[in-house]
């Protein structure tokens, strides 16, 4: 799988882009601030519908768009064929820019305008029916910081993943947050008694069916990982370290249970710490706490761990979630890679570039071209990145 052709308009501090690619290296260098990260986020989007960088869609647009619309235009090409991706994001609260009578005033815009649209070879989709189309693999440098970073770092790694890969994981997730979110409200009407306890019964009903619907995929899928993952730390330790990824979920997990036993389970926690939960007025457990911990011959990475053991662990990770997506697919993702080549040590810069050089497709930013050797240098196509234009080098 690999991205054929990319076109930005009025996306972050791209007025204006259209870039022809292909299989292959794609090296984009340039000073911070100039764009690199922007071009990954673009291509991140076509594929998941949603910005690794921001938090609101609106924040893509750029602030000097005539009509406060960001459009991106992508085509894929896949085993079975190609495909035209198509999002336009609308900015309903653009800044006013200028002062007085020069300000330039945002246009008036009807009640319901759509703020996302999305079309797939051409009819209108749902964000849903795009995650999949086209799938990715992202490492950044908070990638790196995996190991030691928030317990929601940790859930967004699996649960991007599992979204490229199961569209069901991706729809009982976001299922699952609707509920937690109205759960959580109820919880609040009860403690300041405005409601009755028992209206909590449909909602636990289905949370716990949803919540064992994503902790089932969750477990599954590291249960993957792990295979995968063991082999790159060693081949980066030197054959020195084994490491197992461990699923630590937010209730007393039952071992040997099937789906039906699961819930029964999880549901009965759920009624013992409900007194609780209304005291606080937040959800106790559930999906939406889970942790992974990071295991190196059998010792905590986190706690135990040098730095570069958690690095070594990260890349190992993230080497595994892209043969895990390969294997779940039968394309290969196209791998994103921001800037991490100056966060690593020659070693390990050494051993990603060895890791990377024969996939598919991979688009790689760098501030540096130094840290690549020129034989690599050589086989990618590289482009100078200039206040949002790309110029070949």
């Amino acid at each position: 799988m690999h991205l054929v052709h990319l076109a930005l308009t009025d996306f972050r501090n791209y007025r204006q882009l259209d870039l022809p690619l292909g299989p292959g290296l794609f090296l984009f260098c340039g000073d911070n601030a100039q764009g690199k990260t922007n071009l990954l986020e673009a291509v991140s989007m076509i594929a998941t519908s949603t910005s690794f960088h921001a938090t609101a869609d609106r924040e893509v647009v750029n602030w000097y768009a005539p009509d406060h619309l960001a459009r991106l235009d992508a085509r894929v090409r896949r085993r079975d064929g190609e495909l035209h991706v198509e999002i336009v994001i609308f900015d309903p609260t653009p800044p006013l820019l200028g002062s007085g009578e020069q300000a330039v005033r945002p246009p008036h815009w009807p009640g319901g305008t759509q703020r996302k649209r999305i079309k797939i070879n051409e009819v209108p989709r749902r964000a849903l029916d795009l995650i999949g189309s086209m799938t990715n693999v992202l490492f950044a440098p908070a990638d790196l910081h995996l190991v030691d970073g928030s317990p929601d770092e940790r859930r967004r790694f699996i649960d991007r993943s599992l979204c490229q890969v199961r569209p069901r994981y991706c729809q009982a997730l976001q299922q699952y947050r609707k509920v937690t979110m109205q759960r959580a409200a109820l919880l609040k009407r009860i403690r300041d008694y405005h409601e009755d306890p028992r209206l909590l019964d449909y909602l636990d009903e289905r949370l716990t069916l949803l919540a064992t619907m994503i902790m089932f995929e969750r477990e599954r899928m590291l249960s993957a990982l792990n295979e995968l993952a063991a082999p790159f730390q060693e081949q980066l330790s030197g054959g020195r370290e084994q490491l197992q990824i461990v699923y630590r979920p937010s209730f007393q997990p039952q071992p040997q249970r099937s789906l039906t036993e699961a819930q029964e389970h999880y549901l009965r926690q759920l009624h013992a710490v409900r007194q609780k939960e209304i005291h606080q007025g937040v959800c106790l457990l559930g999906p939406h706490r889970d942790d992974l911990e990071f295991l190196v011959n059998g010792m905590s990475v986190i706690t135990y761990g040098s730095r570069g053991q958690q690095r070594t662990v990260a890349l190992a990770t993230k080497f595994a979630e892209l043969a895990y997506m390969r294997a779940a697919t039968g394309d290969e993702p196209v791998l994103l890679l921001d800037d991490v080549f100056s966060e690593l040590d020659q070693r390990r810069r050494e051993q990603l570039l060895q890791a990377i050089l024969d996939h598919e497709q991979v688009l790689l930013t760098t501030t540096d071209a130094a840290h690549f050797p020129p034989e690599v240098l050589e086989r990618a196509s590289k482009f100078q990145v200039v206040n949002g234009q790309l110029h070949p080098w």
